[in-house]
């Protein structure tokens, strides 16, 4: 009986090892050439609409869409964001839609945590939402995902995701084994 346990355990362990690893750079670029372009991307993360797209329908709304994001920078999932998980969205993506870091200029309560509708109230007035929203139809659809999340990852522009900027859109969008959030 203890060796029976002992092997349940045992491949308990190894099966649960399996399931949190993260995808590797490697299983995005298909072709092999040490670059993930943007129909690679495409394939990589077709599971990431559902991560953001909370009713199901097919489309992502902003509120939608900026819950998701708060949602990346939330570690400790509390619901709220700290100084240190602002610093951190900000350092990766927000800086480039908001003038300052100025952490308590967007804690509207100023209970020293920034809450998802403070977030929600402070990003929504900036074209994050919008840059995603390509065909401007006020919701943004798996093709505008992908390019979005692709273009926010490629970090130079060039239109491939080296390895680095892989690591960093992984790491940034906590992506699992699935290529999920």
């Amino acid at each position: 009986m203890k060796t029976i346990n002992a092997k349940l355990l045992v491949l308990f362990l190894f099966v649960s090892s399996v399931t949190y690893a993260q995808v590797d750079y490697n299983d995005y670029d298909a072709n092999r050439d040490g670059g993930i372009d943007q129909t690679e991307f495409n394939e990589g993360y077709q599971n990431g609409m559902s991560d953001w797209d909370a009713d199901g329908d097919d489309y992502i709304s902003d509120r939608e869409f900026y819950d998701a994001n708060f949602n990346r920078f939330d570690r400790d999932r509390d619901n709220n964001l700290t100084q240190d998980e602002w610093n951190e969205g900000y350092n990766s993506i927000y800086s480039a839609y908001l003038s300052t870091n100025d952490y308590d200029t967007y804690d509207a309560d100023r209970d020293k945590n920034i809450s998802n509708d403070e977030f929600y109230n402070t990003m929504r007035s900036t074209d994050y939402y919008s840059n995603f929203d390509a065909n401007r139809d006020n919701k943004v659809d798996r093709t505008e995902l992908g390019e979005g999340v692709f273009n926010e990852a490629d970090q130079n522009q060039d239109g491939i995701l080296d390895e680095n900027e892989y690591n960093g859109f992984n790491s940034s969008y906590n992506i699992d084994d699935e290529g999920r959030q």
